[in-house]
């Protein structure tokens, strides 16, 4: 080919009645577009029934079109959608391999209902910049419903690039199913890059954004969250209320905080819910086990049960686990942890010296639980321990997570639910993050 080719039409060819191309639709698509290239789409003769293929070469000559230029897509059942619609596919990534930064068209007018509905879907589904334009000629009909020569017209068809978005929005469902807000996000991002009608763009737009907003809380750059859900307040305000209390207390324990002993914890106690800190990470393990990530979920458990004991000997008794005064320790305790204050470095406790501290404290709610459930806590952190997140290189296995790993997740929430009942705790509401249900206005 000496010029270069800058349009590329995919036609749909059908059968004249009386074997004239000249006053078929096909003739007029092929006028109207003035392609550089056609892919003829053709039916074979088979089974005593005159296919579509024989007709090509008069379209050719019709619109001038010498051999380089065009090229026949040959269908052996034209009634087959499937095997109709595999067959263009590849006829689209081929056409695309060979023209890159051609303009592709794609006129279904034509052919059996089955290559009209196979050329669209292929249509659709072509990957590619920029995308196909779907084409459709239209005129008053008359015998046998075809149309009558002279009242043609192009038609272009309105709302395609909407439908196209349509698609990826049930890719970004899969994604939420799995709590990956991130791939949701840019799934929606893929659709947003149409021309859309203004409705579905600003729809579009909205769930996208709430996307970016659990993606965010969900790894913890809760500022950004914020941002995003700010934009819909008046129906997350539920959802800013637990985030409002739980970046106070990220903040709290977020490293850099003044130096004077407990003065960084001091703000918890303003707090309504602080507790609601150890839930939400719990929600955020169980999004890590749907994802299969069963290391990471045991590794958040454990957080959670940490940040537990370590609000409980805070708020209630004014011990800070990281610099621990002994002054305000019982003896016993004292005596125990003297020799951890050689070198003036702060006294901290790890998690089992945090909760059996905890359970010696007088008037403390969690003492009870933590006396019966000493055995199960211990358990659960040995088998923790194996795993690759914390000390040894045992994977966290599916089975893992159901006979060992949701233990110490069911055991943290009996103690925010005794800390309840003992109106220790004044909880606020919070749930497992949205899932699908982010793209309800989509529906």
């Amino acid at each position: 080919m000496n010029q270069p080719v800058r349009r590329v039409l995919v036609l749909n060819v059908g059968k004249p009645t009386d074997g004239n191309v000249a006053d078929r639709p096909e003739a007029y698509a092929l006028r109207e577009a003035r392609p550089d290239f056609v892919a003829f789409v053709c039916s074979h003769a088979a089974d005593f029934q005159a296919g579509s293929l024989r007709f090509v070469d008069d379209y050719a000559a019709l619109t001038g079109l010498p051999p380089e230029r065009y090229e026949v897509v040959s269908l052996e059942d034209p009634d087959d959608l499937v095997a109709c619609y595999q067959r263009l596919v590849e006829c689209f990534a081929d056409l695309r391999r060979r023209f890159p930064d051609a303009e592709f068209l794609a006129d279904y007018t034509a052919g059996t209902k089955s290559m009209s509905a196979a050329l669209v879907l292929a249509a659709l589904d072509s990957e590619g910049r920029p995308e196909v334009q779907l084409r459709l000629v239209r005129g008053a009909r008359g015998h046998q419903a075809t149309v009558i020569p002279g009242t043609e017209s192009f038609a272009p068809v309105s709302g395609v690039h909407d439908v196209r978005a349509r698609r990826f929005v049930g890719l970004a469902r899969l994604a939420l199913e799995r709590f990956d807000y991130a791939e949701a996000a840019a799934t929606l991002d893929q659709a947003l890059q149409r021309e859309l009608s203004a409705a579905l763009r600003t729809r579009l737009e909205h769930a996208r954004n709430l996307c970016r907003a659990f993606d965010a809380w969900d790894r913890y750059e809760l500022a950004t969250a914020k941002t995003f859900l700010e934009l819909y307040r008046r129906d997350w305000h539920s959802w800013l209320t637990v985030l409002d209390q739980l970046t106070s207390v990220v903040h709290a324990f977020a490293p850099g905080q003044p130096d004077a002993r407990g003065s960084r914890l001091t703000p918890l106690e303003q707090l309504r819910d602080p507790y609601i800190a150890v839930e939400d990470i719990l929600f955020n393990a169980e999004r890590r086990a749907t994802q299969s990530r069963y290391d990471d979920a045991v590794a958040r458990v454990y957080r959670a049960l940490e940040l537990l004991v370590q609000l409980r000997l805070w708020l209630g008794h004014r011990i800070d686990t990281s610099d621990v005064e002994l002054a305000g320790l019982p003896e016993a305790w004292r005596a125990k942890l003297a020799g951890r204050t050689e070198g003036n470095g702060p006294v901290r406790l790890a998690l089992v010296q945090a909760w059996d501290l905890l359970a010696d404290l007088p008037d403390e709610p969690l003492a009870g639980w933590l006396a019966a459930e000493r055995p199960r806590l211990l358990q659960w952190t040995q088998h923790r321990n194996y795993s690759l997140l914390a000390h040894g290189f045992a994977p966290v296995t599916a089975t893992g997570w159901r006979e060992h790993g949701q233990a110490g997740l069911a055991l943290c929430r009996a103690a925010l639910a005794e800390l309840s009942r003992t109106r220790v705790r004044r909880a606020l509401q919070h749930q497992q993050f949205p899932r699908a249900d982010l793209l309800a206005n989509l529906d």
